[in-house]
């Protein structure tokens, strides 16, 4: 499916906020999802899954948290990172989904979200907070705190993590399982064996192509069954 993409300002808390927004070309009303950045920023990578998400018949919005700043190492994200609350960010993530909202081709009702790394936290704050969000996707992101939060979840929740990772062990992704099944929520999450924190970005070097492959199919499945 042909796509168009462009840098574009939504209205938010703190004024304005920039984002990046990719759409199917053919006219018509889609479904719409909000992909939320690592620590890096609003980096090429993140640009090509919103584009991707635009070629299977989705808007995806891609907001900048970082107003512009993109970062290579870890200890530059960190320094970014302390200066926005978790709290700032989901701001402007919700106005993000607010302005999807506001689109004529958006279909308002069958809005989703997907995050990567610091993202997918953020992608399953969101659902804890936003009861309209119709699906969340978490690839490695930490579980909220306090856990029990997940209980206001209304939506269903994907996760994909990775079997080595350093900072999100086996017992949190276990927790995080335990936690929506005990309050009876809609979940589906798989521990990719072998791979490391960030297996997805490819680029990289932790991507490893074939886990990403299984990911994303698993992400197009469950779009397909609650946003489409």
């Amino acid at each position: 499916m042909e796509t168009a993409d462009k840098m574009i300002e939504f209205p938010s808390p703190k004024g304005k906020t920039r984002g990046y927004l990719a759409a199917p070309k053919e006219k018509g009303r889609y479904p719409g999802v909000i992909v939320i950045q690592e620590i890096w920023g609003l980096v090429e990578n993140i640009k090509d899954i919103t584009r991707r998400l635009a070629a299977e018949g989705y808007i995806a919005l891609a907001p900048d948290l970082y107003d512009g700043e993109t970062v290579n190492t870890l200890e530059a994200g960190r320094a970014i990172r302390e200066k926005l609350s978790e709290e700032a960010m989901l701001k402007d993530i919700n106005a993000a989904f607010t302005h999807l909202k506001t689109l004529p081709n958006v279909k308002g009702k069958r809005i989703g979200s997907v995050g990567y790394c610091m993202g997918g936290g953020l992608s399953l704050r969101l659902a804890c907070i936003n009861p309209e969000l119709a699906a969340a996707v978490v690839f490695y992101g930490r579980n909220p705190s306090p856990i029990d939060a997940l209980k206001s979840i209304q939506c269903p929740i994907l996760g994909n993590y990775a079997g080595d990772d350093r900072g999100i062990t086996e017992a949190d992704v276990n927790m995080l399982k335990e936690t929506l099944t005990k309050y009876g929520k809609t979940s589906d999450i798989k521990i990719f064996p072998g791979v490391p924190h960030g297996f997805f970005n490819n680029a990289r070097e932790s991507y490893r192509p074939e886990a990403a492959k299984e990911a994303w199919t698993r992400v197009l499945k469950f779009y397909a069954k609650y946003l489409k």
